[in-house]
C-alpha cells in the first residue's frame, strides 16, 4: 500500500476509534495507540486487499468496500479490539476492546469477541448474523458468508477454556453454517451452506449436507429420548432412542391415519429400524400434504413432523390407487 493510501486508512481508523469510545476510555490508551494503530493498519490493508480481489460484486474497488460495506467494518473493529485485548498492562483493556466490538456489532450485525484470534487476509462477505467466539483461531486467507456461528457446542454454563472452533488456512464456510465446539476445520476445507458441523474436518474436504434430519424429543416426564426418520431408496429408516416395540404409521397434514398403509420392519437393529411401506390397495382419495410419521409404544406416543422423502415414497405407493375425483 502506497504511503498516501496508508496514511489515510490510518486517519480512518482512528476517526472509528475516537467515535467509538468515550473521552475517559482514550486518555489510558493514548501511550499504546502508536503501536496499536501500527499493527491494525497494516492487518486492515490486507484484509480490504483480499475483499477486492475475492468479491466480484466489488469490482476490485477497496474505497467502496472500506467506505459501504458494512460486513467490512466489522473485521475493521475487529483488528482494532483484538490489538487493545493483547495490550495486558493498559487499564481498562478488556472494557475497550468490549466497546470497540460493540461498535463493530451495531454497525455490521456480526459478533466477534475481542479474543478471537483471526489470521492475515480475512474476507466477511455480507456477514450479518455472523458470530465468531471468544476462544476462536481463524488460519490465513478464510472467507466466511453470513449467518455463520462459530461457537460453543453447549448453550448455557460451558465450561471455560478452549470451547471454540479452529478453522485452518485458506477455509470456506458458507452462509448459515454452524461450526460448534473445540474442534479443528483442516487448510482449505470447505463447508457448505447451513451445515452443523461438531467433529473434526481434515484438510482439503467438502463438507456438504445430503439429509436434514429432525430429531425431536418428547416432552412429557418419563419418555423416550430422541428420534428422527427419514427415506432413503424405497425404505424408510427410524433413528435415535428407540423401544423394543413399536407402532408406526403414516398421518396426513392433518394428522389422520393414512389406513390403507402398513410399515413392515426389515431391519431391527438397537438405534435403527427399517421400514418397507405396503400399500393395501384400496382406493383412496389424495392426502393433503405434508405427511408425519407416529410411533407409539408402551411409553410415548410422538409424531415426527414431514420426515425427508416420506411425501415422495408415499406419492409413489399410493399412485395406481388414488381415487380420481371428478374423472
Amino acid at each position: 500500500m502506497r504511503y498516501l493510501d496508508r496514511l489515510k486508512l490510518y486517519d480512518g481508523l482512528l476517526d472509528h476509534l475516537v467515535h467509538a469510545l468515550r473521552p475517559e476510555h482514550l486518555d489510558p490508551l493514548m501511550p499504546y495507540l502508536d503501536r496499536i494503530m501500527d499493527r491494525a493498519v497494516d492487518q486492515v490493508a490486507e484484509d480490504l486487499q483480499a475483499y477486492a480481489d475475492r468479491d466480484p460484486a466489488s469490482c476490485g474497488r477497496s474505497e467502496l468496500i472500506l467506505e459501504t460495506y458494512a460486513s467490512f467494518k466489522a473485521v475493521l473493529f475487529h483488528r482494532l479490539a483484538h490489538q487493545v485485548w493483547l495490550h495486558g498492562g493498559l487499564p481498562l483493556r478488556e472494557l475497550i476492546a468490549h466497546r470497540l466490538a460493540n461498535a463493530g456489532k451495531l454497525q455490521s450485525g456480526v459478533e466477534i469477541h475481542p479474543a478471537a484470534r483471526i489470521g492475515r487476509r480475512f474476507v466477511l462477505d455480507h456477514g450479518f448474523g455472523t458470530v465468531i467466539g471468544e476462544t476462536c483461531e481463524i488460519g490465513d486467507d478464510c472467507y466466511l458468508l453470513s449467518g455463520v456461528t462459530l461457537g460453543a457446542a453447549g448453550i448455557a454454563d460451558n465450561p471455560g477454556g478452549k470451547r471454540h472452533p479452529t478453522l485452518g488456512n485458506g477455509v470456506e464456510v458458507g452462509a448459515g453454517a454452524r461450526i460448534l465446539g473445540a474442534i479443528h476445520i483442516g487448510d482449505h476445507a470447505f463447508v457448505s451452506p447451513a451445515c452443523v458441523i461438531t467433529r473434526d474436518v481434515p484438510a482439503n474436504a467438502r463438507v456438504s449436507i445430503v439429509n436434514q434430519l429432525q430429531m425431536q424429543r418428547a416432552s412429557v416426564a418419563g419418555g423416550r429420548g430422541y428420534l428422527g426418520a427419514f427415506v432413503l431408496g424405497e425404505r424408510v429408516h427410524l433413528v435415535g432412542e428407540l423401544p423394543e416395540a413399536e407402532d408406526v404409521t403414516v398421518l396426513d397434514a392433518d394428522h389422520r391415519l393414512l389406513g390403507c398403509l402398513a410399515l413392515e420392519c426389515t431391519v431391527r437393529e438397537r438405534h435403527h429400524r427399517q421400514y418397507r411401506l405396503r400399500n393395501f390397495g384400496a382406493l383412496v382419495p389424495a392426502p393433503r400434504y405434508p405427511l408425519n410419521l407416529r410411533v407409539i409404544d408402551a411409553q410415548q406416543d410422538m409424531t415426527l413432523l414431514d420426515p425427508p422423502g416420506l411425501n415422495q415414497l408415499v406419492q409413489a405407493v399410493l399412485k395406481p390407487h388414488i381415487l380420481s375425483v371428478g374423472g
